[in-house]
C-alpha cells in the first residue's frame, strides 16, 4: 500500500463530511454550463425540484404510507414516437450526435473522492445536459428518484430505527418498577423481562414500519421509475429502427437531380440511428450510476442506523447510571438494546436487495439488443453492392 492510499484511508471521514457540505455550494462559484454538468450542482437540484412542482402536484400520492415516506408517481414520457420522426427531427438528432462525437473526453478529471461524481460529469457532457438536450428530462427524473429513494431510506434507518428502539427501552425503564407481576419473581427476571419484552415489541413495530409504509412506497417508486425507463428505452429503440430503415432506403425516393438532398438525408438518417444507439448506451450507464449510489447508500445507512441506535442505547444506559439505577436495570438496558439491534438488523438487511427484486433490467430495450454493429455492416455492405452493380451495368452497356 503506497502513501497516497494510506492518506486516503486516514482522511476519508473528513473528506466525507466536507463533501456533504460542499455539494450544495459547489455550483455557486461556477458558470452555468459547468454547474449543469455537475452531479451535485445547484442547477441539477433546481431542475428536479421544478420538475416535482410542475408535474407531480397534479397527481398527489395518496395513502397513509405516502405521509410517512415520499412517493413519486410515474413520470410522463416526452420522447417522440417513431411515427412523428421526420427528416427535420433526424437533422436535429444528427446535430446532437455531432455534439456527442466532438465532446472532449476529460482524461484528467477532478479529484473527487467518489468516482460516481466524475462519471456523472462525463455523462452530463456526453448527453448534452444544460444544452437543451432531449435527455435532460431523463437525467432530472432519475436524479429525483435517486434522491427520493435515498431520502426514504435515510428516514427509516437514521430516524425511525433509533426512535423506536429508544422509545421502547425508555418505556421499559420507567414503567417496569410499577408492574406488579414483575415484583414476585427473581430480581434478574424483574430487571431483564421488561427490557426483553420492549425489544420484542420494538422489533415487531420496526418490522411493521419496514414492511408496510417503507417497502410499499419504495416499491411503488421503483416500479414507476421502471415503467418510465422501459417506455423511454422502447421508444428510443423504435426510433432507431425507423431511422435505420430510412437510412437504408433513402436512395429509392430520390433521383440523380436530387443528389444534394440525397446526400443530406442519407447522412442525417445514418447519424441519427447512430445517435439513438449511443443514447441507449449512455442512458443505461446513467442508470447504472444512479442504482449503484442507491444500493451503496442503503448499505451505509444500514450501518449508520445500527450504529446510531447503539449510541442511543448507550446514552440511555448512561442516563440510568447518572440517575442511580441499579446494576440489574443497567444490564437490562444493555440486553434489551442488543436484542432490538439484532431484530432491527435482520429486518433491514433486506433493504439493499429490494431494488434487484423489483427492477428487471432484461425488460428494458438494452443497447446490446439493437445490433448496431450488424446494422453498420449491412448498411455499408448493401451500399457497396449497389455501387458495384450499377458500375458493372453501365460498363456492359
Amino acid at each position: 500500500m503506497n502513501l497516497q492510499a494510506i492518506l486516503n484511508i486516514v482522511f476519508w471521514p473528513f473528506k466525507l463530511v466536507a463533501r456533504l457540505f460542499r455539494r450544495g455550494a459547489r455550483a455557486g462559484g461556477r458558470e452555468t454550463k459547468g454547474a449543469a454538468r455537475t452531479a451535485g450542482g445547484a442547477v441539477a437540484r433546481l431542475t428536479s425540484e421544478e420538475l416535482l412542482d410542475q408535474e407531480y402536484k397534479a397527481e398527489p400520492p395518496t395513502g397513509l404510507e405516502a405521509a410517512l415516506f415520499r412517493q413519486l408517481p410515474r413520470p410522463r414520457l416526452t420522447e417522440r414516437s417513431a411515427s412523428d420522426l421526420t427528416i427535420e427531427e433526424a437533422r436535429d438528432f444528427a446535430g446532437q450526435a455531432a455534439r456527442f462525437y466532438e465532446y472532449e473526453f476529460p482524461l484528467f478529471t477532478r479529484g473527487d473522492f467518489f468516482y460516481e461524481e466524475i462519471e456523472l460529469e462525463f455523462l452530463h457532457g456526453a448527453l448534452g445536459y444544460g444544452q437543451e438536450s432531449i435527455d435532460e428530462r431523463f437525467i432530472d427524473v432519475t436524479t429525483l428518484f435517486r434522491r427520493t429513494l435515498n431520502e426514504n431510506t435515510r428516514r427509516l434507518f437514521l430516524y425511525w430505527t433509533p426512535f423506536i428502539g429508544v422509545l421502547a427501552l425508555t418505556a421499559a425503564y420507567f414503567w417496569s418498577p410499577t408492574l406488579p407481576f414483575l415484583q414476585t419473581g427473581s430480581p434478574w427476571m424483574a430487571a431483564l423481562a421488561p427490557f426483553g419484552i420492549a425489544a420484542v415489541f420494538g422489533g415487531l413495530f420496526m418490522f411493521l414500519v419496514y414492511s408496510w409504509p417503507y417497502k410499499v412506497v419504495q416499491q411503488r417508486n421503483l416500479m414507476n421509475l421502471d415503467n418510465y425507463v422501459t417506455s423511454k428505452f422502447a421508444r428510443i429503440n423504435n426510433n432507431f429502427q425507423v431511422a435505420k430503415r430510412r437510412a437504408l432506403n433513402v436512395e429509392r425516393e430520390k433521383r440523380m437531380n436530387e443528389r444534394d438532398a440525397l446526400k443530406d438525408e442519407a447522412g442525417a438518417w445514418t447519424l441519427a440511428y447512430h445517435w439513438f444507439a449511443s443514447r441507449l448506451y449512455l442512458c443505461e450507464t446513467m442508470l447504472r450510476n444512479k442504482f449503484y449510489q442507491v444500493r451503496r447508500n442503503t448499505t451505509l445507512y444500514w450501518i449508520a442506523g445500527l450504529g446510531l441506535t447503539a449510541a442511543c442505547v448507550l446514552a440511555l444506559g448512561l442516563f440510568g447510571l447518572l440517575t442511580g439505577a441499579d446494576t440489574l436495570r443497567l444490564a437490562g438496558i444493555v440486553a434489551g438494546g442488543t436484542g432490538y439491534l439484532f431484530l432491527a438488523a435482520l429486518t433491514l438487511i433486506r433493504a439493499p436487495g429490494m431494488m434487484l427484486q423489483v427492477l428487471k433490467a432484461n425488460e428494458w430495450s438494452r443497447f446490446h439488443l439493437v445490433n448496431l454493429d450488424r446494422t453498420i455492416r449491412d448498411h455499408v455492405g448493401e451500399d457497396k453492392i449497389q455501387i458495384v452493380t450499377f458500375r458493372d451495368r453501365n460498363r456492359f452497356e
